[in-house]
């Protein structure tokens, strides 16, 4: 709906809807058939305030109509360029907002430029706006602003292709990323030597017990078929003393507790 304010937006809105129906050309040319002209002229008062349509339908053709609506809310030239000098301020002041994004800032920037060229001001082209775009990027994109300077033909660039196909990844997020490679690096390495040093003395506790084990006084040898075995070892001779819980002998044979 036309208001005070949103004449840019609304006139392209009508525009496109106009242009589906065929008849965007009635509202350049004064000899239209009556019905087209009306067709467009009913397009046109759905989208303005029941205030306006009785002034609306008092017009000649869509054409008049069409230039009463855009005389009312642009006025005339001078106010134009009034409002086109604030714009093109408002243009070189504009800068990100905290946590705004690539796309919102996008949007924003865009609207400027295309009410810019609503109002005959052809200054401000794709050119200009990427330019504009490049110089206020916050700090995390200064890298990839820089490189799209120096490899990318700025004049043939438009903002669609600028902020979707050239902008990767802000260089604080590639950094994070492959600081925590790092870390993850570092990690696995001090988990590594802490295991080697682990296995290393597993190793060395490991031939202790088994030399301890070999050398324990009891335990079986090569020649010693009448030595007393240890406790886990296999008897040489059955039975097993019940006084000194020795196998290889028997109570009587105890040497430990002779019979009394």
């Amino acid at each position: 709906m036309l208001t005070r304010s949103n004449y840019q937006e609304w006139s392209v809105h009508v525009q496109c809807n106009l242009e589906a129906m065929y008849l965007w050309d009635l509202v350049e040319s004064n000899k239209v058939e009556r019905r087209h002209d009306r067709l467009a002229l009913g397009a046109m008062l759905r989208g303005v305030p029941p205030e306006l349509h009785s002034m609306l339908l008092n017009k000649k053709s869509a054409k008049e109509a069409w230039a009463a609506i855009k005389s009312m809310r642009l006025g005339a030239d001078r106010v134009k360029e009034v409002n086109a000098q604030k714009l093109l301020a408002e243009f070189e002041a504009i800068t990100f907002k905290s946590g705004e994004t690539i796309e919102d800032f996008a949007v924003r920037i865009e609207k400027i430029a295309t009410n810019l060229k609503g109002l005959g001001e052809t200054s401000v082209d794709d050119a200009r706006v990427v330019k504009k775009f490049l110089r206020v990027v916050p700090q995390k994109y200064n890298q990839v602003a820089m490189t799209i300077e120096m490899f990318c033909d700025l004049k043939n660039l438009s903002v669609e292709e600028f902020v979707e196909d050239r902008f990767e990844p802000p260089i604080e997020e590639v950094t994070n990323k492959q600081g925590q490679l790092l870390m993850t690096e570092d990690v696995w390495a001090a988990k590594h030597k802490s295991r080697s040093a682990t296995d290393s003395s597993s190793g060395r506790s490991g031939g202790n017990s088994r030399y301890q084990k070999k050398n324990k006084p009891g335990a079986r040898t090569s020649g010693g078929g009448g030595k007393e075995g240890t406790n886990g070892g296999t008897p040489q001779r059955n039975g097993r003393c019940n006084k000194c819980k020795v196998y290889g002998h028997w109570d009587r044979e105890c040497k430990k507790f002779p019979k009394e």
